[in-house]
């Protein structure tokens, strides 16, 4: 395992920030360019000879660079470190993946991703298939948990953990792999795979990003093919046409399934067109207003500002002793931080609710969100959002976050800031009224006001459709399966 400050040759390691069955992932950033990276190490258990955990990770490296595609988190380095654990280099996605952004919209708002957005992502993600196919090369485990989300670079197909070269198949058997929920019948059935096999794992995810729950539960209804998906009443003749392209993808039958993902692509794509709205923003003296929602920016004292929550830039201890974490404990007393530091460190991205102490807010949502000039602001401004709806906080307070010790430059800060929250008000169902950009000296708040106007004037979507009502909690998803 990595620890914060490992040195991997000209990459510096902050610290583990998620993983699963396979594997560990860690934040890192190049020393000399300080831009973030990820570091990705396979689990010991997985394998019992180093040799063959290395060639993995080296595999996924190889097959994933010669895909050229804007819609296919980037390779940038593989290698092996000093203790003899192979690892993997690459981009980092400043976002959510779509299995905790529907969750997390589920339960903060009851609703799941509106149609024009499922359908956005389907194309796109369809797009980057497409090229991974031109180049030979299969990824066999498409699910939710495995498209990231970045607020302002748009969705990105990552984990090629499972993923082969189709002509892997000349040479001898190759490995089950794939997640139950989302694994096509005759991978099930034989073993075998195809370019119809990503067609229905994207199929599969589509489904379960649209109504919260995967198309089949069961091994026996995915092989039996008289069981066909339980679609909804569909709501609208887009909504028709969807669940028909769906079906489609979904297909028993491998040969008789869609298997060019160009095709699906271009499909989804005229749906988003067909069913997308306009996000109209309009400014008058009172601020920006968008969806509902009243946008400010304004100069002063964060703490002494009136809303239903603030939000605070923390670090990943959460020690309240500079910045905008001072001036709300000098305000609100210590009971602040001590609550926040119960639960110990958390990694970078994260936001967590705590009470307010004496200050006249209801919580402070802690995001800690930057990191020696590498910045998961719009990580954690997703999931402060998200947490505000989710405790019924109907209006906020925001400052620029990770501009002091982690000298996010302020462009950066604000941009990401402005980015997840269009993003949160163009999915819909927002139950915010007003968010306060309260910053601290008049240059700041101009830059603050700039950014927005060019992020919430400049045409974005906005389709009425919020998302289906949710009929319960979302299940959790199953890990990726690997047998030989």
């Amino acid at each position: 395992m990595l620890t914060a400050s490992t040195r991997l040759r000209e990459y510096e390691v902050w610290g583990r920030i998620g993983g699963g069955g396979m594997s560990d992932v860690y934040l890192a950033r190049h020393v000399d360019l300080s831009a973030p990276v990820i570091v990705k190490t396979l689990k010991l258990s997985i394998d019992s000879d180093a040799n063959e955990r290395a060639q993995r990770l080296r595999t996924e490296a190889v097959i994933t660079a010669r895909i050229r595609s804007p819609r296919i988190v980037r390779p940038l380095d593989v290698g092996v470190t000093d203790e003899g654990t192979p690892y993997l280099v690459q981009d980092y996605v400043d976002g959510l993946d779509l299995a905790e952004l529907d969750a997390a919209r589920r339960k903060a708002l009851g609703v799941g991703l509106p149609l024009w957005y499922v359908c956005e992502v389907t194309a796109e993600i369809a797009s980057g298939l497409a090229a991974a196919h031109r180049t030979g090369v299969l990824h066999r485990d498409l699910k939710p948990s495995n498209l990231f989300v970045s607020p302002e670079e748009g969705v990105k197909l990552g984990d090629f953990g499972v993923a082969v070269a189709r002509s892997a198949r000349e040479g001898g058997p190759i490995e089950l792999a794939g997640t139950l929920e989302y694994m096509a019948p005759e991978t099930l059935r034989a073993g075998t795979f195809q370019r119809g096999t990503d067609v229905y794992g994207l199929g599969a995810t589509a489904f379960q990003l649209r109504y919260g729950r995967p198309p089949y539960t069961t091994m026996r209804d995915v092989l039996d093919e008289t069981v066909q998906p339980a679609f909804p009443r569909p709501e609208s003749p887009e909504e028709a046409y969807f669940q028909q392209a769906i079906a489609h993808m979904l297909e028993p039958d491998g040969a008789r399934r869609w298997s060019d993902m160009a095709r699906v692509a271009a499909v989804f794509r005229r749906l988003a067109d067909l069913v997308r709205r306009p996000l109209h923003a309009v400014r008058d003296g009172d601020g920006l207003h968008v969806a509902g929602v009243t946008l400010t920016t304004s100069v002063g004292d964060i703490s002494a500002h009136r809303a239903d929550g603030v939000i605070c830039s923390a670090n990943s201890d959460f020690t309240m002793d500079v910045g905008v974490g001072a001036a709300l404990v000098k305000r609100g007393g210590r009971t602040i931080e001590a609550e926040v530091k119960t639960g110990g460190p958390r990694p970078l991205g994260a936001c967590i609710s705590t009470s307010a102490g004496t200050l006249g807010f209801r919580r402070v949502l802690q995001a800690v969100a930057a990191w020696n000039e590498v910045s998961c602001v719009a990580r954690s401004a997703q999931r402060a959002f998200l947490l505000a709806e989710q405790e019924g906080l109907r209006t906020l307070a925001v400052p620029a976050i990770g501009t002091g010790a982690a000298r996010v430059s302020l462009e950066s800060s604000a941009t990401s800031l402005a980015a997840a929250l269009e993003l949160h008000l163009r999915l819909g169902g927002a139950r915010l009224s007003r968010v306060d950009f309260v910053l601290f000296d008049e240059a700041k708040r101009r830059t603050f006001d700039e950014v927005l106007e060019s992020v919430f004037l400049g045409g974005a979507a906005h389709p009425p459709d919020v998302g289906l009502q949710d009929a319960g909690a979302m299940s959790e998803e199953a890990s990726t399966i690997v047998r030989k």
